[in-house]
């Protein structure tokens, strides 16, 4: 039986997919060193879908346990992101043509008492690490008919929050990420080394550049319209890829 892999950081950004899949077929939960998994189909093909926890090691290894114990034939990991850029609004979603990890940078030597400063940072190695998403699930994902803004783009990705926009705007300036994520390049890495087709689809969630209004509310909305998008993604991939 072939096997999609979808991947979520937290229960809120997994449980309405999980709902939607479990009218059509039983769910069952399992844990495999820590991690938490649920088991479906639809219709004829495995679904998985992991709850990774947040962070850049812990998309790794659980990407690593699900690779080995369901050996899936596609890998999407999706969820939510900060824009980088002010045209982007809460609710739009990006297809991860690429990724880059964000968090390999260079601070420049300064002495004792002469402080830091992130401005001054610049990338290590940074575009080392920017790998290209499978061609032929970016071609079907962004061409799903949506009520959303869906654009294609580089999506950034490490072990922190940004929340200060000289930084943001310098990021984006080094790297050209459109939006920040903790798991996405942990994914892309994992899956491009044991040869698996993968995409990352994240929305946008907040956008630190123009300000923040309710953010609770935002989060709900935007995980309600990317959960509704990769249903319908998921559908698609079943009816004319996989089957």
């Amino acid at each position: 039986m072939k096997t999609i892999l979808v991947q979520g950081a937290m229960d809120s950004e997994i449980e309405q997919l999980i709902n939607m899949l479990s009218e059509h077929s039983e769910v069952k939960k399992a844990e495999h060193n820590g991690y938490f998994f649920y088991e479906t189909k639809l219709n004829d093909v495995q679904i998985i879908v992991a709850k990774t926890e947040m962070g850049i090691m812990n998309a790794t290894v659980s990407t690593m346990i699900a690779s080995e114990k369901y050996q899936p034939s596609i890998v999407i990991n999706q969820g939510t992101a900060g824009a980088h850029l002010r045209s982007l609004n809460v609710g739009d979603i990006i297809i991860g043509e690429e990724a880059v990890y964000i968090n390999n940078m260079r601070s420049p030597a300064k002495k004792k008492g002469e402080g830091s400063n992130a401005l001054e940072w610049h990338p290590g190695k940074s575009l080392s690490f920017l790998i290209k998403a499978t061609d032929f699930l970016v071609e079907k994902a962004s061409a799903i008919e949506f009520d959303s803004k869906v654009l294609c783009g580089r999506l950034g990705s490490g072990d922190v929050y940004s929340k200060e926009v000289d930084r943001i705007d310098l990021l984006h300036s080094q790297l050209g990420e459109l939006c920040e994520d903790m798991e996405s390049v942990a994914v892309y890495k994992c899956c491009q080394t044991l040869e698996i087709p993968f995409v990352g689809i994240r929305v946008i969630s907040n956008n630190e550049l123009t300000g923040n209004g309710d953010v609770e509310k935002q989060f709900e909305i935007a995980q309600t319209r990317l959960q509704s998008f990769i249903f319908k993604f998921l559908k698609q991939l079943v009816d004319t890829v996989i089957s």
